[in-house]
């Protein structure tokens, strides 16, 4: 288990035990897997977190022993939030579907595509949420301009159902994409030489409800709040008890975590330190 491994890396590497400030980060992929399995609020995730619970509690008695409390900042967040399962939000009345990327080649809208552009086979290669990718072999045997079919292939996609928006990787990285909160968050995401063509926006509550081959209940990935939305909990000495309201990042984590320390943030950090939490 990670903590198990914890535990003996701090004893092994005596982290903790001079002077000088140790860092060590821990991941826990558990409430991931269940949370996409069976929704964020099903009972497994809710025994998954009562276990999770009971796992940090032990983890932070050996802290106490072997460094204490008293000598350790503690900080707890995620990478992602999570929309709750179709299921669920059907019983409160909130239409959620899952989408099914397969059948998008077969819709006459790309059957069009694939005339006016003589493709004798289909258009999209493979999804991977978010992005679209095109089959760019069969591209390059058109003759066609790859520009001019992420263009095409957008525009029938923002037609159908469960798509909000379809953003072209050429409109990308020309930043030619309105200024917009769900715009900025999608450019936020784009990196021109590992993203796919075209990012796909789905309307909220939609989703492919697939993950590492599994079929899942929820996925995450959107620009959507609840996607985004996450606790970020400092805990120490000399930080005063408190509860922000307003919206922060986790960019802010590193840069946080190194005004407490009193050092410079780390090369690449880009947040700002979260003044409610420094001592």
């Amino acid at each position: 288990m990670a903590f198990d491994f914890a535990k003996a890396l701090m004893t092994a590497e005596e982290v903790g035990q001079d002077d000088v400030p140790d860092f060590m980060s821990v991941s826990l992929s558990s409430t991931d897997y269940v949370g996409h399995i069976f929704g964020p609020s099903s009972l497994e995730a809710e025994d998954n977190f009562k276990r999770l619970d009971q796992t940090i509690a032990d983890l932070l008695d050996f802290v106490d022993d072997t460094v204490g409390l008293d000598e350790t900042l503690v900080v707890l967040s995620s990478d992602h939030g999570a929309p709750e399962a179709a299921g669920y939000l059907a019983t409160l009345g909130i239409e959620a579907q899952a989408f099914n990327f397969d059948d998008v080649d077969t819709t006459p809208g790309f059957a069009r595509l694939r005339e006016r552009f003589g493709l004798g086979q289909e258009l999209i290669e493979s999804f991977t949420n978010p992005y679209v990718y095109l089959d760019r072999d069969a591209i390059k045997a058109s003759g066609a301009e790859v520009a001019e079919i992420e263009e095409a292939v957008a525009a029938e996609l923002q037609q159908l159902p469960g798509i909000a928006f379809a953003i072209t990787g050429s409109s990308l990285r020309r930043g030619d994409i309105p200024d917009t909160v769900i715009a900025r968050a999608v450019l936020a995401n784009y990196h021109p030489d590992r993203s796919g063509d075209i990012y796909v926006v789905f309307e909220p509550h939609w989703f492919v409800a697939e993950f590492d081959g599994l079929t899942v209940a929820s996925a995450h990935g959107s620009p959507w709040t609840y996607d985004s939305y996450v606790p970020i909990i400092f805990s120490g000495r000399g930080i005063a008890a408190d509860r922000v309201d307003r919206r922060v990042e986790t960019i802010d984590v590193a840069a946080t975590i190194a005004s407490i320390m009193r050092t410079k943030p780390p090369s690449g950090a880009v947040g700002l330190p979260l003044l409610e939490a420094l001592p």
